[in-house]
């Protein structure tokens, strides 16, 4: 009955149709929905825009393929490798800064423990190819200075978010979880070291 009182007017006994605007309609809908409905909405965008505006530049990392607050195992956030989903700098487990993988919250030349260049992983700052530890090529990771596919310990595919042993694609073949920034190889390298996957 309120909405057919908006929706017609009374003029002289008359009754003149009157077609409602979109607005209008978006406004008697919303006075008839409920109040606790209407603030829960709202508390649920406002909740989905602040985790979406907090992850801008982080990722996160877990073992599960459902990624979830309680299952997340490490972040990374700026260069910082983070256990959990923490966003204390003084908890990083390694830095990377300018393809350089410090030990700890340090950027100190003293604390550098390796460096990636052309898609090799050195010890320290050293750029002699006896050095080389790892080679990391569209995503896989493979043992030296190797690109063999015998040599391929993993293989990291930033669109799918999703890290697999060997050279495979197959998602049984999973071991890694991955939501926000794709990261770079320092990055990838810095995480893999943090978690004993290397």
């Amino acid at each position: 009955m309120a909405i057919t009182n908006r929706l017609f007017e009374n003029s002289g006994g008359e009754v003149k149709n009157k077609v409602p605007t979109n607005s209008e309609r978006s406004d008697l809908c919303l006075s008839q929905s409920h109040p606790i409905q209407f603030e829960m909405k709202y508390t649920i965008i406002s909740f989905l825009l602040f985790i979406t505006v907090s992850c801008l530049g982080q990722t996160f990392v877990s073992n599960q393929e459902h990624i979830y607050y309680t299952n997340i195992l490490y972040n990374v956030n700026k260069g910082y490798v983070l256990p959990g989903h923490s966003d204390m700098w003084s908890d990083a487990l390694f830095t990377v800064q300018s393809n350089k993988i410090f030990k700890g919250f340090s950027t100190s030349t003293f604390d550098i423990l390796y460096q990636v260049e052309d898609g090799k992983l050195y010890i320290g700052e050293s750029t002699f190819s006896t050095d080389i530890l790892f080679t990391i090529v569209n995503g896989k990771i493979y043992r030296g200075d190797s690109t063999m596919m015998m040599d391929c310990i993993y293989t990291y595919d930033p669109v799918k978010g999703m890290m697999y042993k060997g050279d495979s694609h197959f998602k049984l073949d999973a071991v890694l979880y991955f939501q926000g920034e794709p990261l770079k190889n320092a990055d990838l390298f810095a995480l893999l070291f943090a978690m004993n996957m290397l």
